[in-house]
């Protein structure tokens, strides 16, 4: 089996990527809505179709659900490429909105290695099955990958904190840093984590565009990360 996964944060593709291997599935990544939309064209064009489409709802450049519409107005059918939304919202009102969109089901995040199995085997054309210790292994490989993301985090605001001036790239990076790591946290449990990443992109932005108090967010987000390592 062949999938597409359409996520624009690095480790939650990582993830999912590891997982589709352990299941026997290879499965390529989209960074985002167009990305994805290029890709399904490419392959089909190639005579080597993508048996199913697993899409973030949110993302930069064009998201889950329009490129949903759009791949389907295109004459890409549920039959041949069923797409699949990977969400943390799911309540009632949005999973509507993503079956009105051409969207077959729904996996709500964090997802793990069952639900994966349990959807490409619902939807794709091949089986997956978990190997056996497979996911004690996928899980234990993803949580180094975790512990290390969290030491680069602290590491770059450390560094920006030290820096003399704080300029527009250096705070987006600060900015997506955040949201990247607030889109993980919580897929490892540490849902405070989550929770205050989340506070401080906002906090960061909103004192970007004030024009002042960058240091004192950075170095609360900093106090943080510290107490998180």
């Amino acid at each position: 089996m062949r999938v597409l996964l359409a996520e624009d944060t690095p480790i939650n593709a990582e993830m999912m990527q590891a997982m589709a291997e352990h299941l026997g599935v290879a499965m390529d990544i989209a960074e985002n809505g167009q990305d994805a939309i290029d890709m399904v064209r490419k392959a089909a064009m190639q005579g080597n179709p993508y048996a199913m489409l697993l899409v973030d709802v949110m993302m930069p450049v064009l998201d889950g659900v329009e490129a949903t519409r759009r791949l389907r107005a295109e004459g890409f059918a549920p039959a041949d490429l069923p797409i699949i939304a990977v969400t943390a919202a799911t309540d009632r009102d949005e999973v509507r909105h993503y079956r009105e969109a051409g969207m077959q089901a729904f996996l709500p995040k964090p997802v793990g290695l069952s639900e994966l199995s349990a959807a490409l085997n619902a939807w794709g054309r091949n089986k997956a099955r978990i190997a056996p210790g497979a996911q004690a292994n996928v899980w234990q490989a993803l949580r180094r990958k975790f512990v290390e993301r969290k030491r680069n985090a602290l590491a770059q605001i450390t560094a920006a904190l030290a820096s003399d001036e704080l300029d527009d790239e250096t705070v987006m990076q600060l900015r997506n840093m955040l949201h990247q790591l607030a889109g993980t946290a919580g897929s490892f449990g540490e849902e405070n984590l989550k929770i205050q990443a989340r506070k401080f992109e906002a906090a960061l932005m909103a004192a970007f565009l004030k024009g002042s108090g960058l240091a004192n967010v950075l170095r609360e987000a900093r106090k943080c990360l510290e107490e998180n390592q």
